[in-house]
């Protein structure tokens, strides 16, 4: 889901935890979303790619501009 698209999910109390997960020993991250229901929704691209980032600074505002102010870090 883009980040848009992530936002109305949280404005509408849908999303109830934002993930930033190391994806590889390589140093990308992936930003996911935990919903009220338990599953886990990905931050993706307009095309529906996933999106990586390559530190973890960028994939964390990417997780607090759906709106959270905080996020969970998770590493390899």
């Amino acid at each position: 889901m883009t980040i848009n698209e992530l936002r109305v999910l949280y404005r509408s109390e849908r999303l109830v935890e934002a993930i930033v997960e190391q994806a590889d020993l390589d140093g990308q991250w992936v930003v996911e979303f935990r919903d009220n229901h338990g599953g886990m929704l990905a931050l993706t691209d307009l095309q529906g790619e996933q999106r990586y980032y390559s530190d973890l600074d960028s994939a964390s505002k990417s997780a607090m501009a759906v709106g959270f102010s905080q996020v969970r870090i998770e590493s390899l």
